[in-house]
């Protein structure tokens, strides 16, 4: 099934949009938390995907689909709580970025 520029196959979630860039998550990483000191904890690879400075926001906003798919084929757990929170610290993320590039 393809989110724009992002393909999610039985084993695989893989970025697609051609140049030299790659971005791919193996199915059995597709799950991994990142617990911040505070206790809050993301879903790494959205993370990992918002700290990329060439995916553009709207490539995130597909990625972002294309994760909670994986994770149905997958059969691997979902947490909608960590997501929530895991989005919300993305949408923190890209608001400091547009801060900074109006700069």
């Amino acid at each position: 099934m393809r989110f724009g520029n992002w393909e999610v196959s039985a084993t695989s979630i893989e970025w697609q949009g051609g140049g030299l860039n790659r971005f791919s998550i193996l199915k059995d990483e597709a799950d991994r938390i990142r617990k911040h000191p505070d206790g809050r904890m993301f879903y790494e690879w959205v993370l990992l995907a918002t700290d990329e400075d060439w995916i553009t926001q709207n490539d995130l906003y597909d990625f972002n689909y294309a994760f909670v798919y994986a994770a149905a084929v997958f059969g691997l757990p979902f947490d909608y709580e960590i997501f929530d929170t895991t989005l919300t610290e993305q949408f923190e993320i890209l608001d400091i970025e547009d801060e900074e590039d109006n700069w």
